[in-house]
């Protein structure tokens, strides 16, 4: 096959690649998912939307140190989701853009390491980052907005060493690199590790590469000085005391990742980046680009897992022999692709392995393989939570964080945040979260699954027809919000209409939640806008009979007037007061609704593509 054709499967397969990565996480938010602020999302909303709103945010609180970390990044991307989406808070879309960040980083990781190691790899290393790209261990950085700086620290770490690494001095890209590099310690405290890797390697290749020392002073330099600069910046924060026990064996759990219960694997699943150094390092041989890489990315997740273990280690979860937390476990599951790389490395030719140690190689990378596969089955398999499966856990969480902080905006009683355990309520502290809800400043931005807007009043006095709470009672309300309907408690033989005050909402798009024979002749809803001579027509997308459903439409730019119309004798309708919903949040839930279909269709693609007589017809034609 001619090169062009290559280059232009490589990139067919690519795209598959893609659908398959973003369509699966998609799918995991749309299943998994949560429209109300977890935990650390919560500052953004004191220090950040609050701030902007009243005009009076600062540097100081984009750059504010958030335990040891200065998540400048993440905090700007929730700013910028936030104005984007009408002003209206959307952990949602934030889920959303980490699949995203996740997604491109694969794409990057893929195109350095094939355009290093050539088409050879390039069918194992797709299916391999696929893979492990696709399945939800690491669902605590897919399911919470707030963990973006996972994904961007990995995101910029690459694109560090690929500039870095692979240019000439002073260049864009070389530019590119550094700045990269130095904007990772402003997602996570340790994205400046980075640099040690870096200047590990420039001593190294000063010590090997006789004829060019000279070209690698610059990288080292720039490294050490932005190292020097990041520590200074680094967060003085109280540090849990932990032994060296407690410290090896955090550390050796990260390492056996997928294995993170036996951290004594960690030395089985390492074999191949180890050796890989230790023979380059005992012949002094020059690194090739592609060993570059390896032995660069391998040193960075080594150090990423040290620092795990030391910042982390003293956790109860460790102590009891679970392993890292999952939004730890992106950055560690990194270690299967360098050690992949290093035992493809490791049986090149320039080795001069003796051919009894080939085969043993051969047999060694068989069980490697096995292990790493057994490994993400055990890992995913016994992810328990409180007795149950950590997703069916993360689904009844989301399902209590959303009843009681409807419930405490309802009523305003602290009691029904105080006295729970945490997976009850979204914040660990009641009374900060009551706090915030208590700010109507601050519920004017909530998402809409926490809006609770007031009855609407009626314009005229001729409103006989719509009674608040007039549903069915095997219908019971919405959301435990009061509503206005035209069944009356005597039966559902009112007629007549309803007008609202005029009404004004900000966002691009609203809800209105509709139960009974709405979209039947005689019973209609609708919006009169001031200056539109026909009125906008509220249809169902079902027929809601005796359940609640929501209409979705386009906010009128102009104020505006609902009107419902009951001229059934023998039908009613309800309706609950309209939300707004930001016009990024419409979006996201379009685009949530069709991840299973992007999943589906990178599946398929990948079908075809690896069909051989697709393959063999693609081939003859090129």
């Amino acid at each position: 096959m001619c090169e062009k054709y290559e280059n232009r499967l490589f990139y067919f397969k690519l795209f598959a690649v893609v659908l398959v990565i973003f369509g699966s996480r998609i799918w995991l938010v749309h299943n998994f998912g949560s429209s109300v602020p977890f935990w650390d999302d919560w500052s953004a909303a004191d220090g950040l939307f609050l701030p902007w709103l009243n005009t009076n945010l600062t540097f100081s609180d984009i750059f504010a140190t958030h335990n040891e970390h200065r998540p400048v990044f993440t905090r700007l991307i929730n700013l910028f989701l936030f104005i984007l989406n009408d002003r209206q808070w959307a952990p949602l879309a934030g889920m959303v853009v980490n699949a995203l960040f996740s997604t491109l980083t694969a794409i990057i990781l893929i195109v350095v390491v094939r355009n290093r190691l050539g088409h050879v790899v390039e069918n194992l290393l797709l299916f391999s980052i696929a893979l492990l790209w696709s399945l939800p261990y690491g669902w605590e950085n897919t399911l919470w907005s707030f963990q973006s700086a996972w994904y961007l620290v990995m995101l910029l770490t690459l694109l560090a060493l690929w500039g870095l690494l692979y240019h000439e001095n002073f260049t864009w890209k070389w530019w590119l690199g550094a700045i990269c590099g130095f904007f990772a310690f402003f997602n996570v405290a340790s994205g400046f590790s980075v640099f040690l890797v870096i200047i590990t390697i420039k001593l190294y290749l000063l010590a090997v590469d006789h004829g060019k020392r000279a070209s690698h002073l610059p990288t080292l330099l720039i490294s050490i000085a932005i190292t020097s600069i990041c520590v200074m910046l680094i967060a003085k924060t109280p540090h849990q005391a932990i032994n060296i026990n407690e410290f090896l064996w955090a550390l050796g759990s990260n390492l056996a990742w997928p294995w993170v219960s036996y951290p004594s694997l960690s030395l089985l699943l390492y074999l191949p980046f180890f050796a890989l150094l230790v023979r380059l390092i005992s012949l002094r041989h020059k690194p090739s680009q592609a060993e570059l890489f390896v032995l660069a990315l391998g040193g960075w997740v080594i150090l990423q897992a040290i620092g795990i273990a030391y910042a982390r280690g003293g956790n109860v979860v460790y102590i009891q022999g679970a392993g890292p937390n999952s939004r730890y476990m992106d950055i560690l599951a990194l270690g299967i692709i360098v050690n992949l790389l290093a035992i493809h490395l490791i049986a090149q030719p320039w080795y001069g392995l003796p051919a009894k140690v080939k085969l043993r190689l051969k047999f060694y990378a068989s069980l490697w393989g096995l292990l790493v596969v057994f490994g993400l089955y055990s890992l995913l398999s016994t992810g328990v939570i409180g007795g149950m499966p950590a997703l069916q856990w993360v689904k009844a969480r989301n399902i209590d964080h959303l009843k009681h902080s409807r419930d405490f905006i309802l009523t305003g009683d602290i009691n029904v945040l105080k006295n729970k355990p945490f997976k009850h309520i979204p914040y660990p502290i009641p009374e900060y979260l009551a706090n915030l809800l208590s700010n109507m400043q601050l519920r004017s931005i909530l998402p809409r699954s926490l809006a609770v807007p007031p009855l609407l009043e009626s314009a005229t006095q001729d409103n006989t027809a719509f009674f608040p709470n007039g549903f069915h009672p095997s219908t019971g309300k919405y959301q435990k919000e009061d509503t206005l309907g035209s069944y009356h408690h005597t039966g559902n033989f009112t007629t007549g209409h309803f007008t609202s005050q005029p009404i004004e909402i900000k966002t691009g798009f609203m809800e209105i939640p509709v139960a009974g024979y709405l979209g039947v002749k005689d019973l209609r809803l609708q919006l009169l806008v001031k200056g539109q001579n026909e009125p906008v027509i509220i249809t169902p997308p079902i027929l809601p009979r005796k359940f609640w459903v929501s209409c979705y439409v386009r906010t009128p730019e102009q104020p505006f007037q609902l009107v419902a119309i009951d001229n059934s004798t023998e039908l009613w309708f309800a309706f609950a007061m309209p939300r707004g919903i930001g016009t990024l949040s419409y979006g996201v839930m379009w685009l949530l609704r069709n991840g299973q279909i992007l999943f589906l269709a990178g599946m398929a693609l990948l079908w075809l593509i690896f069909t051989p007589p697709l393959l063999a017809n693609f081939t003859k034609t090129n």
